[in-house]
């Protein structure tokens, strides 16, 4: 008999561990922070020490803690590995996609109707939220994250190519008026866009500009930020990914020209369990959506 404290104490300090929180472990676990807290103590009872040092709403591994978080992490990506290969082939016929919001709404939205008619078997259940998702056994399969996502076991990560983030606005904003130089941005109402990896400061640092030092109107969503500038409110910094039919319908116009430098980076990134490599929901899902984004009319 294998003398091994609860399972489920276990799985609730492994959450704890990984989200930073008794409340967190809750919601991933669907039990109550009370619930999580309980356990806990009952494995560090079980062990004779502490596992955390305890904060206000929040809590930290011990040294201990993070030794025992690493050794788990690991044994339940075997179990998980086992159980996935045991998974009969029908069930996996419905994928869990959780995106970022505004990715969501302007880009694979328009396009989910390709998928479905190229994979008619494969059900996609959507749901989405600014923050990356955690990948939960049973909630969401894979993950396209907006911004880079830290390292972490068991969990494969790749970037979804190269994006144009660069300075958009209605074409009536610049009516009569002259831009050639990134300077001349400074006379606008710049728009911010919080979530967006790639800052108003990172632009006019890269084309060797003053960034104006007044008051920007601040939006949580690209895609609400995008629509201001279409209002005419200002000009926005954000992907051409995310303005392909605004740019394609002349709402909004980019503001460019050879004294500017452009940014270009990856900011969004597909995530799954290493464990689910095999799947071949996901595997079609990330196959059309790789090809979908290789095919995008780049401007």
């Amino acid at each position: 008999m294998r003398r091994l404290p609860s399972f489920s104490a276990l799985r609730a300090f492994e959450a704890a561990a990984r989200l930073g929180g008794f409340a967190q472990a809750g919601g991933e676990l669907a039990q109550t922070p009370s619930a999580i807290s309980h356990q806990v103590r009952a494995l560090e009872r079980w062990f004779e020490r502490p596992l955390f040092t305890r904060h206000v709403r929040r809590v930290e591994p011990t040294e201990d803690g993070r030794r025992l978080l690493q050794e788990l992490s690991n044994a339940f990506d075997l179990i998980e590995d086992a159980c996935s290969a045991l998974r009969p082939a029908t069930q996996r016929l419905e994928l869990a996609v959780h995106c970022a919001p505004s990715f969501a709404a302007k880009w694979l939205s328009p396009r989910l109707s390709l998928f479905m008619q190229a994979h008619p078997t494969i059900t996609i259940r959507m749901s989405s939220s600014a923050e990356a998702s955690e990948l939960a056994i049973g909630e969401v399969d894979i993950d396209i994250a907006y911004g880079e996502p830290p390292a972490r076991a068991g969990i494969v990560v790749e970037p979804l190519g190269s994006e144009s983030t660069l300075p958009m606005c209605a074409p009536a904003l610049l009516e009569g008026a002259r831009v050639d130089r990134p300077a001349d941005l400074a006379r606008f109402t710049l728009i911010d866009s919080r979530l967006n990896p790639v800052r108003w400061s990172d632009w006019w640092k890269l084309n060797g500009a003053k960034m104006p030092d007044r008051a920007r109107p601040s939006f949580d969503r690209g895609s609400l930020a995008l629509a201001a500038a279409v209002d005419g409110l200002g000009v926005a910094l954000e992907s051409t990914r995310f303005a392909e039919s605004e740019l394609a319908q002349g709402r909004l116009v980019v503001i460019d020209g050879p004294a500017f430098r452009r940014i270009e980076r990856p900011t969004h990134f597909l995530r799954y369990r290493k464990s689910d490599v095999g799947s071949h929901p996901l595997q079609a899902f990330r196959g059309w959506l790789l090809d979908a984004l290789a095919t995008q009319r780049v401007r």
